[in-house]
């Protein structure tokens, strides 16, 4: 099967990363998968750095037109079966580029309203992108997200003997700061009070967590927060923490989710993000309301003093990843999706095509 992995994403984000890490497993599987991305840009440098086996094909034009042009091109060149897609704008792009010769596969982001509910202006592109290719809908809910997971066999599976439980508290924010974050620093800062060795490490470009940074500074945090790439929880064998706090929500929370369960680290998230459910809370993690800092504070504490309340509940995270975000079985899913949407292309290759690949 031919399988084309389009994204016009301008950075290197979590959820972009799982969209092209996704087409390469593909790929090892017997799959022929070209990526097409922006020319020259963030991400078809990331990928080329990363996945060095994987063609990659530039999106060239900085208008609407000019890259449905050039995705049309891409198309007509390499005849996909099926395009795999992550975004509305890139699910709209991919079917002006098809018309009716391909099958378009979206997958849905984490808590992402269902089109019913989205407003007008989103609407008509929906109805649009279904009226030129057959558009396929996959994974609506969190558990659809999964990550591969740690490569190394030398990941820790338990503290050695006598080692006490990691002083550092990571914490993945949103974008752009905001109060969930804000949330998180200040309980950061009663911990500090309690465990003066306690090391804060934000998850995140240095540039865009300059806000965040400035609030940890009012805080009195400075000499105890570091920076690091979100990768470093991604890809890292192994992680030195007490809990991983999570305060993005979306795609990029969720997956920084499974791949913090997956380390056997224990989860705190704020109830009112769309994936809360994937944390099971005082068995795998924490879920808490808000704006109740005093009582996550005293729950931190205590997980820092008692090692076998943290490897009991760092066991019970990995073993409930492996269970409900297994990898294998999620890209068996996007295989048997994109395999389906091969079929409705060769049906739908008699009809006179809406759109001619140019």
């Amino acid at each position: 099967m031919r399988v084309l992995v389009l994204t016009t994403a301008a950075s290197w984000t979590p959820a972009t990363r799982l969209l092209i890490t996704l087409g390469a497993e593909l790929a090892a599987r017997g799959d022929i998968v070209t990526v097409a991305c922006l020319s020259r840009g963030a991400t078809e440098r990331s990928v080329e750095a990363a996945f060095p086996r994987l063609p990659v094909r530039g999106i060239a034009g900085q208008g609407a037109f000019a890259r449905i042009r050039s995705a049309r091109g891409i198309v007509a060149a390499l005849r996909p079966d099926a395009v795999l897609v992550q975004s509305e704008p890139d699910s709209l792009l991919a079917a002006m580029a098809t018309g009716r010769r391909g099958g378009v596969v979206r997958r849905w982001s984490v808590g992402e309203d269902a089109p019913e509910r989205r407003s007008a202006a989103l609407t008509w592109r929906s109805r649009l992108a279904d009226a030129r290719a057959r558009l396929t809908s996959w994974g609506r809910d969190p558990i659809a997200v999964s990550w591969p997971g740690p490569s190394s066999r030398h990941v820790r599976a338990e503290l050695p003997s006598g080692e006490a439980v990691p002083a550092a508290l990571w914490i993945v924010p949103a974008a752009e700061h905001d109060e969930r974050t804000a949330v998180a620093l200040r309980a950061a800062a009663r911990l500090v009070s309690r465990h003066p060795s306690l090391r804060i490490v934000l998850l995140g470009e240095l540039a865009a967590l300059q806000s965040t940074r400035v609030h940890a500074a009012s805080l009195g945090l400075t000499a105890f927060v570091q920076v690091a790439p979100i990768d470093t929880l991604l890809l890292a064998d192994e992680i030195d923490a007490a809990a991983v706090w999570i305060t993005a929500d979306g795609d990029d929370g969720a997956i920084a989710t499974i791949a913090a369960m997956q380390h056997g680290l224990p989860v705190v998230v704020p109830a009112a993000l769309s994936f809360s459910s994937m944390v099971a809370s005082r068995l795998t993690g924490f879920v808490m309301p808000d704006d109740d800092i005093p009582t996550i504070v005293a729950e931190l504490a205590q997980l820092i003093a008692d090692r076998p309340a943290y490897e009991a509940m760092g066991n019970a995270a990995r073993a409930r990843a492996t269970l409900l975000h297994g990898w294998p079985q999620f890209v068996d899913d996007a295989a048997e999706v994109l395999s389906q949407a091969s079929g409705s292309r060769v049906a739908s290759a008699a009809i006179a095509p809406m759109l001619t690949s140019a």
